[in-house]
């Protein structure tokens, strides 16, 4: 049986929920590279959630969200490694 949150039920817990379990699942895979920092995570963590808010809050597309977060964040990463002096 598959159960279905109420509208007004709280959406933040669920995607946080959500965003933990895929960070379990990614963890025991080994997907994840291994010196990704906690801190690297939580902003991937906090960046996924606004992406998921700013989309309207949809159900099941985190891993989208997920993926997004990540590239959106390496770029910046990129960016600033590559000459922010220049």
């Amino acid at each position: 049986m598959v159960v279905r949150r109420k509208g007004n039920e709280d959406p933040a817990e669920g995607s946080r929920e959500t965003i933990e379990r895929e960070l379990e699942r990614r963890d025991h895979s080994g997907t994840t590279p291994s010196d990704r920092s906690d801190e690297m995570e939580e902003r991937i963590r906090r960046r996924a959630y606004e992406i998921w808010q700013r989309d309207g809050r949809p159900d099941g597309e985190h891993d989208r969200h997920w993926h997004q977060a990540e590239k959106e964040l390496e770029g910046e990463r990129g960016a600033s490694e590559s000459g922010g002096d220049g």
